[in-house]
This record gives structure tokens, sequence and C-alpha cells, in this order.
């Protein structure tokens, strides 16, 4: 129960972001009343002009129920700001998207990020042709951290985190209009993140869709009801009661996504669950029962041979009987023949993500190669040019038609 009171506590605080309240605090033809008797101020002319030396944010006015426009200009690279405080002067705006406000100064500048940074090395590597042709500039958002996800030409696009580590959410590469906001992954990282290690049981909130997005039904305590699948928002008041209803019956119930149906001799109460899910439920049942037998029960490593990801399904990488870890898919069928044995490096850097990549673009002709463990390859050829990779398949450095002078070349780069 206390995992539940945090996992409620934590999603209410995240969730605020995507869920409206609709609460009404001024009646019906207030502002109507308000503009007869009173006239508005003149708003700053920026947001109206929005382009290169002009731009502004409109926001609810600082007004009883907002009934006056308001426009926050912000300012561009180099124009005078203030930090705020007594003596440090007064500017009616901000700093612009991705900029802040010297502190010696008091010019804005670009912020300094990580995002901002790799953006800086990429451009210096660039401008010396040190750049290879499927390496990408990095693309950050509007507050300087890593745009919600990346795209490898010819090969996949997959969510990633404020500091660009690669999340749950991997669909094909199909072109330069991909789009995947990925918010369902990185809410999900969210609240991973802030409970960490301090639950003794694992905490399953959110369920997201195999691109990141969130899955159209979502259930809080046998409670389930209709998201919208980028945003997160509730949609409609209708509500199933899983004690009495199935799932199915709400309108956004996408069969596709239900990777456990019912059986058609079920009774209520229903689930709509996962077998990832069950098997923890098990576990804990399980370790509730030794507990209250007056057994000593280690919560923190009875779940480290489980683990389940947004989607609900298994984690990629399993131990078989023999002690070897081994890549599967969502359905815990395993991937080709990647394996690696116990006490070898292989066992333990094993991140299976070339074996998922591959896994998802199993409908191309030019799949990743992968080490035998399910690992990237560090080097990857295609149409004659061969070039460095990151553990995530992106591009490093420049390609060449001889594997021998790029700089992460092995004797045994074919078989790593």
């Amino acid at each position: 129960m206390a995992a539940k009171s945090v996992l409620l506590c934590v999603c209410f605080s995240l969730c605020s972001v995507y869920v409206n309240c609709n609460t009404v605090l001024c009646q019906v033809g207030f502002c109507q009343d308000f503009h007869l008797r009173n006239t508005c101020p003149a708003t700053a002319p920026d947001c109206t002009f929005n382009n290169a030396t002009h731009s502004g944010l409109t926001l609810p006015s600082p007004t009883i129920c907002n009934c006056c426009p308001y426009c926050l200009p912000l300012y561009n690279k180099g124009q005078p700001c203030s930090l705020g405080g007594a003596g440090a002067g007064i500017t009616v705006g901000r700093c612009g998207h991705g900029l802040t406000c010297d502190r010696t100064t008091r010019l804005c500048v670009r912020m300094k990020t990580k995002c901002h940074d790799a953006q800086d090395e990429y451009d210096e590597r660039y401008s010396k042709g040190e750049t290879g042709i499927m390496e990408t500039r990095p693309v950050c958002d509007l507050k300087g951290d890593y745009a919600p996800y990346i795209c490898i030409p010819s090969q996949t696009c997959f969510c990633q985190s404020e500091d660009g580590e690669k999340l749950f959410g991997e669909i094909p590469y199909t072109g330069i209009f991909t789009n995947m906001p990925c918010r369902c992954s990185r809410m999900a990282h969210k609240i991973e993140k802030l409970l960490g290690k301090d639950v003794p049981y694992p905490v399953f909130g959110l369920r997201c869709t195999a691109d990141g997005n969130f899955n159209p039904v979502q259930c809080l305590n046998n409670i389930c009801y209709c998201v919208d699948p980028i945003t997160g928002e509730k949609r409609g008041d209708r509500t199933i009661d899983l004690n009495r209803d199935y799932v199915s019956q709400l309108p956004c119930y996408n069969a596709h996504l239900d990777i456990n149906p019912i059986k058609e001799d079920s009774k209520p109460p229903y689930k709509y669950t996962t077998p990832c899910y069950e098997s923890v439920q098990e576990r804990e049942d399980l370790l509730e029962q030794s507990r209250r037998e007056g057994y000593n029960v280690d919560y923190f490593s009875s779940f480290s041979s489980i683990s389940c990801l947004p989607d609900g399904t298994f984690g990629r990488i399993t131990v078989n009987s023999t002690g070897s870890k081994i890549c599967v898919n969502e359905f815990g069928e395993r991937l080709a023949d990647y394996s690696a044995e116990q006490n070898t490096p292989e066992f333990n850097n094993m991140d299976c993500k070339c074996a998922l990549t591959a896994y998802v673009m199993r409908n191309s002709n030019e799949p990743p190669r992968c080490c035998k463990n399910g690992n990237f390859r560090p080097i990857q050829c295609r149409l004659g040019q061969c070039r460095c990779v990151d553990s995530d398949g992106r591009q490093v450095g420049l390609e060449s038609t001889d594997v021998t002078k790029l700089p992460c070349y092995t004797l045994n780069w074919r078989s790593c």
C-alpha cells in the first residue's frame, strides 16, 4: 500500500502537466461585463510580430479571470535582460527559448546544457568536414534539453530522455516527417527515477505503447478510463469498474494493444493486465505470505529477475535454464541466437539494443549487424562504406571504405 500511495502522489504531480482540472473560478459572462466597465492595457507587440527580431509568449493576463490579453516579450541573444531583485533593473520580458540571462553581462546568452554542448561539438566537427553522412545534428528543445526522440537514417527512431539517454519506444525510420512525442515513455522514466530503489515492490502506473505514446486505456485501482494517446489527458467521462465490467466496453479499447485478452469463460472481477504484471503480482503475494508467516523477506532482490517495460511486457533480456543471458521480444520469445555466458565481459555489458533494433527492422533488407550478445557491432557497413557507431547504433565520425582506417577498428570487429 505504501508503494501505491507513493505512486499516486508521483502520478498526480507529474500528470498535472497533462490533465486539465476544468476548475471554473469565474462565472460565465464575467469578462464580457468586465470589458464594458474597463479598458485593457496595450500589450507588447512582440506576440503579433513573432519574427527574427521580435517574438513573444502569449499568456493568461495577470488580471481577474484573465480577461485582458497579455504578451510576454522574449529577448534575443545579446539583448539586455534582468535577473530580478533590488537594483537589478526592470524588464518587461525574459530571455527567449534556449537562452538565459548572464549574471555578469546582464545579456541573454545561450544556455549551458548537455544538448547544447553536443550541438557545439557537432558543429565544430562539421566545419572541419569530420561528420559522417549518417550523423545528425543533435536536436534540443526550448529548454536546451534533448528533444523527445532521435532518428537514425535508414534505421529506426527511438525515444530519449532530456539527457539523451535511450528510452523505451522504437519504430522503423520512415523519413523526415517522423514524429514521436514520447511523453508516456518519458513520464514512466521520470517515475522510475523518482522512486528509485526505495520501494519494496515494482510500481507500475502508466502503460505506454511501442512508440512511447500513452496506451489509450489507463487503469488505477480497477477503474479504467480513456486518455489521449499523445498528451495523456483524460477523454470523456466514461469509466469502467473491472469488478463488474470488462475493459472492452470503453470506446477507446484496442484489442491489438491487449496482449493478455480476457477468456470467453471469464467472470468478474476482470483484469486488464499482462503476463509480466501478473508475474510481479504473484511474487508480491508470495512474499507477503512469507512475511505474515514470520520469515525474513528480502524485498529488494526478490524482483531482480523480473523486469516489466512501460508497455507491460517483459524486459528484453532474460536468463535461461543454463544461466546464460538471452535477448527476447515482447512475447518472451528468443531473438535469433544472441546470448552470453556467465562470468564473461559479454554477459556483464549485454544490452540487446542491436538485437531489438534488428527485430523492429525485421521487414528491412538492411538490418544492423550485432555482436554475439545482441549489442551493436562497433563497425556497421552499408553500400560499401563502413562507420563507427555507439552503443545505440548512432554513427560517430567519418565513414571509410577501409575498415582498418576507422578508430574503432579491432582485429575481431566482425565477431566482437
